[in-house]
């Protein structure tokens, strides 16, 4: 699938966003899963065939139930996270030193510069190719933006299946609902962006680990079509719980643990903390941009 190009959320995504009933953002966000399944047979709706699902599905919530028991679909802390979230928030710490940071590790750099160079954060006409053109051209402000992103980008399969573009789109969808929480949380609840964003960072390596979970499952069943409604019911209801259990580690603040919490407990927008409202706010308007851009 050629990538979707979105832009940034416009004025009228951001209010429609904050209008969206718990039922509309369920058929906004199966909208945004079956882009990835564009193009794939749909499953027979017989007997056998709604078995041999049903027991995809069942295996997949075995493994996600004790997903801290299957460490490769939970990424660790990364190394340099602490290091680099004490620049991030020193006022002092200037471009250079970020960049001095993220030349610790090639690998890093080199998802900075991916990222910087994708359609969520790219700025100017002519790509970023290092780090000296990428502290030049962002500033110290724009690497902030960045770093988190490329510090827990994960390793997507790109195989060509509906798994490997699902996870694909689903970690787009991150980089944008990341920039959209953290501007809400900045904007409206006058809160730290960028623990906006490293929760929303969070909560799309959680979706991303779902569709490897179910990825994995569908692999036991053979010549048995993925149901893409399946995904996006799995996703729905275990995203942020996978979100929280990669995340017991992490350190996290008390007022960031309660924001993934409250996604997967479908609290009502009223009773949301700052940071959870911003999250749930900005993955919706993330979604419609994409949709807005997708072709057809």
């Amino acid at each position: 699938m050629d990538a979707v190009i979105a832009a940034e959320p416009g004025q009228g995504v951001v209010a429609a966003a904050a209008e969206l009933s718990a039922e509309q953002e369920s058929a906004l966000l199966l909208r945004l899963y079956a882009l990835a399944f564009a193009g794939v047979l749909a499953p027979e709706p017989s007997a056998a065939s709604a078995a041999a699902q049903a027991e995809v599905a069942a295996a997949a919530v075995a493994v996600l139930a004790r997903i801290d028991a299957h460490p490769r679909y939970t990424p660790r802390r990364p190394q340099l996270l602490p290091q680099l979230t004490r620049a991030l928030n020193d006022p002092a710490a200037g471009a250079q030193a970020i960049a001095a940071i993220l030349g610790q590790d090639p690998a890093l750099a080199g998802n900075l510069l991916r990222i910087a160079n994708s359609a969520a954060y790219r700025r100017h006409a002519e790509p970023i190719e290092n780090l000296e053109r990428a502290v030049a051209l962002l500033g110290t402000e724009g690497l902030r933006q960045l770093v988190l992103a490329a510090l827990l980008q994960p390793v997507i399969a790109d195989d060509g299946s509906a798994f490997g573009r699902c996870a694909a789109l689903l970690w787009e969808h991150t980089l944008l609902s990341a920039k959209a929480t953290a501007r809400h949380a900045e904007d409206a609840e006058r809160e730290d962006p960028a623990a906006a964003q490293l929760l929303a960072l969070l909560h799309g390596l959680g979706a991303v680990a779902v569709v490897q979970v179910v990825r994995d499952a569908y692999a036991k069943q053979p010549g048995l079509l993925p149901d893409a409604g399946l995904l996006a019911e799995l996703l729905r209801d275990w995203t942020a719980r996978v979100a929280e259990a990669i995340s017991h580690d992490w350190a996290l603040s008390e007022r960031m643990r309660q924001g993934i919490d409250e996604q997967h407990r479908h609290v009502e927008p009223h009773a949301l903390s700052s940071l959870g409202r911003s999250l749930r706010i900005g993955r919706r308007q993330a979604a419609l941009a994409l949709l807005d851009a997708a072709p057809g």
